[in-house]
């Protein structure tokens, strides 16, 4: 999809939100146009839709990415931010180390002694922040389908999103349109 090419390539905080902000536009209307295709058997299309209706509103990741296009719609609040860079620095053995000298200089190790120490550098990064819609504040999701959401990158919320979405297209295309396949 074109928005989360979109997030990956973006220069700025700001072509990224954009494209977030398009990305949660477009799941929102692949769910209203296959509503919209499927009223000619609206009879046996609306129970069946019953299922991912109930998704929507229980599962985290669905609600919030929902509630996030609402809000952003609908009010001026941000629902992204940047979460600031950091470093961490750790014993190679996970049970700890010595360490018999450090000294840093501007955010840089220039002499070490001890046991061997890994260092993790994280960039400055976006993460999806709460939404407040209806008077109801929606948090960003820890889970998806009872799998854990281990980040708030709002990248990999859109990717999880739109493997979601495509699987119930094409769980529409198998259900209903069949025969015109």
């Amino acid at each position: 999809m074109r928005a989360i090419a979109g997030m990956r390539s973006a220069k700025s905080l700001e072509e990224f939100e954009a494209e977030w902000r398009a990305l949660l536009a477009c799941l929102e209307k692949v769910w209203a146009k296959v509503e919209r295709s499927c009223q000619p058997q609206k009879h046996k299309f609306q129970p069946w839709q019953g299922h991912y209706a109930r998704l929507r509103k229980k599962d985290m990741l669905l609600r919030y990415l929902k509630q996030a296009r609402d809000a952003d719609n609908h009010s001026i609040q941000e629902f992204t931010t940047v979460k600031p860079g950091s470093r961490a620095i750790n014993f190679v053995n996970p049970r700890g180390g010595y360490i018999q000298h450090l000294e840093i200089r501007g955010g840089q190790i220039v002499s070490y002694a001890g046991d061997p120490i890994v260092v993790q550098d994280t960039p400055p990064h976006p993460v999806a922040v709460s939404v407040k819609n209806n008077g109801e504040w929606f948090n960003p999701p820890t889970s998806h389908l009872g799998q854990a959401v281990t980040t708030q990158h709002p990248l990999v919320l859109a990717e999880l999103g739109l493997k979601f979405y495509q699987e119930f297209v094409n769980e529409v295309e198998r259900e209903f349109f069949r025969q015109a396949l």
